[in-house]
């Protein structure tokens, strides 16, 4: 049985509210677009996570004052937001979007991954999708891989605290390394991505071949797509510039779409993510599996 899904009170955002947040947002990535050209590149993406985001999250140990992993993943802030709820736009405190999102998280993998009792997830971070899902009983394994050091350092220190250690486990791969020994633990496994191929842009359709050289018995890819947004619609034009503007992978879904006309996997699935955190940050899922499965040596 999954995680039951938390329903939190929200207000449907306005007309108003909305188009105040999506003329700030469209602007806001207008001028990163014209003022500060960002190019993706491996030193730009560990500045911001490894040396940012994950060093922080480290040093700061915040899970040690929490009194169970659900608060530390919620956390205590009742400011209130917009955000995407069952695909709707409203009102509500981050508070309340974490603890929903928990129980959203669990019910989408949950539906895409048949009778799987394990997971892997590849560009995990410090895991914070792993111990979300970790609160639900069916997961018997959750294993998470980075290239990040103090992702994974983290990680194994949130999941020692928490007595999950030998549920949530971590370990390091780089996914641009074809030879890298991370892979073998795809043979066989199924394997999460979410939105972590949106940090490798130009290396998108190597990184997808190395997966599918590896031989998992189904990807679960939860990241950004321009392909399915409709541009006459605010929140996808939002979308849009927003990946423009920060250099994210625009080519993964279109990638995929290539090698299921080629033969070479089977797309399963596809669907637009009911819940988001922010106006932009809006999400596509695609499930495929290889079609002739090639482990590798």
């Amino acid at each position: 049985m999954s995680q039951s899904r938390f329903r939190p009170d929200v207000r449907p955002a306005s007309r108003a509210d909305l188009a105040g947040a999506y003329t700030k947002d469209i602007a806001h990535s207008l001028a990163r677009m014209v003022l500060k050209r960002r190019h993706r590149t491996s030193d730009v993406v560990d500045s911001e996570y490894n040396s940012g985001t994950w060093s922080k999250i480290l040093k700061d140990r915040a899970w040690l004052l929490a009194p169970t992993l659900e608060q530390f993943l919620v956390g205590d802030n009742a400011d209130a937001r917009l955000a995407k709820v069952d695909g709707r736009i409203v009102q509500l405190s981050y508070r309340d979007y974490y603890r929903y999102r928990i129980g959203a998280l669990s019910e989408l993998i949950a539906r895409h991954v048949d009778a799987a009792d394990s997971l892997l997830e590849i560009g995990t971070g410090f895991g914070y999708n792993l111990f979300a899902l970790s609160l639900d009983p069916r997961w018997r394994r959750l294993r998470g891989l980075d290239i990040s050091a103090n992702g994974i350092e983290a990680g194994r220190q949130i999941a020692s605290h928490f007595r999950l250690s030998d549920r949530v486990t971590f370990g390091r791969i780089d996914l641009t390394d074809p030879a890298d020994p991370g892979f073998a633990e795809l043979a066989g496994a199924t394997v999460l991505t979410y939105f972590c191929l949106e940090q490798i842009p130009h290396l998108v359709e190597k990184v997808i071949e190395n997966i599918l050289r590896a031989g998992p018995a189904r990807v679960v890819n939860i990241e950004p797509s321009i392909h399915m947004l409709s541009l006459t619609k605010p929140r996808d034009f939002a979308s849009r510039v927003y990946i423009e503007s920060m250099d994210y992978q625009t080519r993964l879904f279109k990638f995929l779409d290539e090698l299921n006309d080629k033969g070479e996997i089977r797309v399963v699935a596809r669907e637009r993510m009911e819940f988001a955190p922010t106006l932009h940050n809006d999400g596509f899922l695609c499930v495929w599996e290889p079609a002739n499965i090639v482990v590798a040596r």
